[in-house]
């Protein structure tokens, strides 16, 4: 039988301790993978090299290489907004109703006109522009790591537990014995980083935790889950045990018969 090392709650490190019963033991508690933070940074790096190929044909102002630069610079943006808004949100607001989407349509009209505004007002010209914007980008990403560094997976002997929050504390949860349905994938740069992502379901229609993308060593974790799951399944219950027999007077042998529920 294999043997998972737990350790009681009550000698868990603080940051997660106060999140979790005196009762529970802690069978892994981790931050999630490094993997997660490769396309904040990427988009810091890329970010950082279109914005000065874009400043530096800037005077030309005519020409392929110049042309080139802004077709690059576009396509980072693109990149940044579908990464930063995320395309399933954006999927999602296909379906919203009228109001959402038309609200949705001003922000960002207004964002883009006044960015257009402010360039030929010549508040700022476009070296200005392209700044403004890879600040916010850097500022997004510094958020992106804190927020990593704050994020922890956490199993115990009775549940699932996911911490996330720098300023604001959020602690999701799945009971173990509610866990009705698990699977886990990685594609192949997860399989090449050691992550994977996890989709589990429970009982109820409220689903707290149903994706949880970038756990680090998937396999294993996967192999502990699966063994509390089955620790925690119903035990036959003594008192749905019934046993029956006779005796024969003649030989005194005895006979018994029972059936047990579970």
């Amino acid at each position: 039988m294999t043997m998972f090392p737990s350790i009681p709650a009550t000698d868990a490190p603080g940051h997660i301790r106060k999140y979790l019963d005196p009762g529970e033991k802690v069978v892994v508690h981790t931050r999630f993978h490094w993997a997660r933070l490769l396309q904040p940074v990427a988009l810091i790096v890329v970010g950082i090299f279109v914005t000065i190929t874009v400043d530096v044909t800037q005077p030309v102002k005519t020409g392929s290489a110049h042309t080139v630069a802004w077709l690059l610079w576009g396509l980072w943006v693109l990149w940044v907004v579908a990464t930063i808004w995320d395309l399933r949100k954006a999927m999602a607001l296909r379906k919203a109703d009228t109001r959402t989407q038309l609200l949705a349509a001003v922000v960002f009209a207004a964002i883009a006109y006044g960015i257009v505004w402010l360039v030929q007002n010549k508040h700022f010209g476009v070296g200005g522009m392209l700044l403004i914007v890879l600040l916010v980008v850097i500022a997004w990403a510094l958020v992106q790591i804190g927020e990593w560094t704050s994020r922890l997976f956490v199993l115990t002997s009775k549940r699932i537990v996911v911490i996330e929050g720098v300023i604001a504390k959020t602690v999701r949860t799945m009971p173990i014995g509610k866990l009705t349905d698990m699977a886990y994938r990685q594609t192949g740069i997860g399989k090449a980083l050691g992550y994977g992502l996890f989709d589990v379901e429970s009982a109820g229609q409220d689903q707290p935790l149903k994706l949880i993308d970038y756990v680090p060593d998937p396999d294993y974790i996967n192999m502990q889950i699966t063994h509390l799951l089955f620790a925690s399944s119903p035990k036959p219950d003594p008192k749905n045990i019934v046993i029956g027999g006779q005796v024969n007077p003649a030989t005194g042998n005895v006979s018994l018969t029972g059936q047990m529920d579970g």
